[in-house]
């Protein structure tokens, strides 16, 4: 890093440490940072500059303000600590796993890591400071800038350049006369990845807000993040749906959800009677096939795993008369994933990161469910993964909004619980490292 950068750093730390910034300065930055990184994808053509993007918006300014300024304020204690723990422990397996991969690419893995400390910091610091109003805001303007841009790309699609609407979009029309109108065409399935956690939180958003006319804001920008699912035409986005009707169900326990789901179940009958193409047409595209394959090749590796590599490990589906069929690149699921490059130990620490967030949360009384935009998305997230995969590590791309903003969201909630824990009388030490969801949501 150039020395005047580091002498600027240096200078932005000391002045942070004051009582002289100006209290718009952090708002302003999370808002334009988080609106930027959750749109990125869609207007940047470049995934390195993407990646340089994210890392002077967030990477930076997180890992080297924020984080010094909460150990300087006393805000990282033991109970901080320890329920950060299992974040710590998977991104140190993650990195140890390079000593066994095979070609292993050390600065996008220390990158991947590194990007996936800093948002958690940027999540910790805002709800530790008192500042999670600010954070549920800025996610639903940064939610609602992605509907904005994905409104753009529908209308240049089936408007300007007047394609029938049974077409699929980004299909049926060359890439240069999309990107002639300003649209980066995405593939599918990234764009389901990218799109239907987004829309999953900012529902749950909506749910929480109590200004009304943010609130239709936000339905105008969940009907457009829907109706972008459904141009896609990716079962993946239908399977979303449902699954964030069935956690609202869960979470909130109304009428409403209830015939919600029913209708949603009545209209997937009707597709499948009149329409059966458009759900049955790819089949099972492979997915059965090609998770026995991976199951195979966990074989010879089971605990520690492949470790993580840059080399492309294609899954290859074999017939024992006709050979081999077809070659994928990844496993289409992300516990395979998982456990193919880190193996059962590393899944382990990988549930670790979520699932205790999730059974804390999950059955607290609707009345007083203020996690529903942490808890949608990242149920939605983790059902699209299981179908499309992701990588267990990686730097921020699409599958980062399925997995790793949510589980930041959940794991900076539990880090500030665990603070707070540690000021009590009655705790065991499962709960430090695990705690549990408090009746005033963090």
């Amino acid at each position: 890093m150039p020395w005047y950068l580091m002498l600027l750093i240096r200078k932005v730390v000391s002045l942070s440490a004051s009582r002289h910034v100006p209290e718009w300065l952090l708002p302003l930055w999370v808002c334009f940072s988080l609106s930027c990184v959750f749109s990125l994808l869609m207007w940047q053509q470049s995934t390195g500059a993407g990646l340089n993007i994210f890392d002077a918006l967030v990477s930076l300014p997180s890992l080297l303000i924020l984080g010094p300024l909460m150990i300087r304020r006393g805000w990282v204690g033991k109970g901080f600590l320890m329920a950060a723990a299992p974040l710590a422990v998977y991104l140190a397996f993650s990195l140890l796993s390079l000593v066994w991969a095979n070609s292993p690419d050390y600065s996008k893995t220390f990158r991947a890591a590194g990007q996936s400390t800093a948002i958690f910091v940027l999540f910790s610091y805002l709800k530790l400071s008192g500042q999670t109003l600010l954070l549920k805001r800025a996610l639903l303007l940064a939610c609602v800038c992605t509907a904005a841009l994905g409104a753009w790309h529908l209308f240049a699609m089936y408007g300007i350049l007047d394609m029938p609407w049974a077409t699929t979009l980004y299909q049926g029309v060359g890439e240069q006369r999309l990107e002639a109108y300003g649209v980066k065409p995405a593939n599918e399935m990234l764009a389901t990845l990218l799109v239907a956690p987004q829309a999953a939180m900012l529902l749950g958003l909506i749910l929480s807000e109590n200004n009304r006319s943010l609130r239709w804001v936000g339905f105008l920008a969940l009907a457009i993040l829907l109706l972008f699912l459904v141009a896609l035409e990716r079962r993946t986005g239908q399977v979303a749906i449902i699954v964030a009707i069935v956690t609202c169900i869960i979470l909130y326990r109304n009428r409403v959800w209830f015939l919600l789901f029913g209708a949603a179940v009545l209209c997937g009958i009707l597709i499948l009677i009149f329409y059966p193409e458009f759900i049955l047409s790819r089949g099972l595209s492979w997915r059965p096939a090609i998770w026995m394959s991976t199951l195979d090749s966990i074989g010879s590796a089971p605990f520690f795993g492949h470790g993580i590599t840059n080399k492309v490990t294609p899954v290859v589906v074999f017939d024992h008369e006709q050979g081999v069929i077809q070659q994928f690149r990844h496993p289409h699921n992300m516990a395979l994933s998982v456990i193919y490059f880190l193996g059962l130990f590393g899944f382990v620490f990988w549930v670790a990161l979520w699932l205790p967030g999730v059974l804390a949360r999950i059955w607290v009384r609707p009345e007083k469910q203020q996690d529903g935009y942490v808890l949608i998305p990242l149920l939605v997230g983790l059902a699209a993964l299981m179908f499309d995969g992701g990588d267990p590590l990686s730097p921020f791309h699409f599958d980062w909004f399925c997995f790793w903003v949510p589980a930041m969201l959940l794991l900076s909630s539990q880090a500030v619980n665990g603070q707070h824990l540690m000021a009590g009388k009655n705790r065991s030490r499962l709960q430090c490292f695990f705690p549990p969801a408090y009746g005033k949501q963090v």
